[in-house]
């Protein structure tokens, strides 16, 4: 019975945080600026981290805790290039204009 109702609660809980993929990624779309598209990125794919732990508590695989951990890498990694290019590409253009806005 216990079982049961944890497998409820954990059931639930991933249809509200796919709700919040959802949202997550309509805001990261419409976004204004670069910066906010990159914190819809970042959680979203927080978002995305939580709902794989659940379902490999969920599914009792302990190989996605795994995966989440090496999607954890790689969205961390992707931020920082991503950030980086970013950074460049404005001071390259700031540079350009002679620092005038």
């Amino acid at each position: 019975m216990l079982e049961q109702a944890y497998s409820y609660l954990y059931l639930a809980v991933c249809i509200c945080l796919g709700a919040a993929v959802f949202a997550t990624l309509i805001r990261s779309i419409t976004a204004k600026t670069v910066i906010g598209r990159f914190v819809g990125v970042n959680m979203l794919t927080t978002i995305v981290l939580i709902v794989i732990c659940i379902l490999s508590v969920f599914l009792k695989e302990g190989y996605l805790t795994d995966v989440a951990l090496i999607y954890a890498l790689l969205s961390c990694v992707s931020v920082i290039l991503l950030s980086k290019t970013y950074i460049n590409l404005f001071k390259k253009d700031d540079n350009d204009n002679g620092g005038e806005k």
